[in-house]
């Protein structure tokens, strides 16, 4: 949360944020995770950012092995409305 305010990391692409949701991707394999990315966009979110733990698996260096499959899924509901950002800190 603290590198949102300050624009960092992953942030620095879009600047300070203040984030208005977070939700998990509902378990494994994520199929929840499209449709609460979408419920996000619609509340009015400028930008997704899926946390580092599933995409590079910090910090316990075990990524979500359905990762690529939810990013390209979240992309296709999504389309450009917003940018997708695969990782956080």
């Amino acid at each position: 949360m603290k590198v949102a305010a300050e624009g960092k990391f992953a942030f620095e692409e879009i600047g300070t944020s203040e984030i208005i949701g977070f939700v998990s991707c509902g378990g494994c394999p994520g199929k929840k995770a499209v449709t609460r990315a979408k419920m996000m966009v619609d509340r009015g979110a400028e930008a997704i950012l899926v946390a580092s733990c599933i995409s590079k698996g910090n910090p316990i260096g075990f990524p979500c092995p359905h990762y690529e499959k939810m990013q390209e899924s979240i992309e296709k509901k999504i389309g450009t409305q917003v940018k997708l950002i695969g990782w956080t800190h």
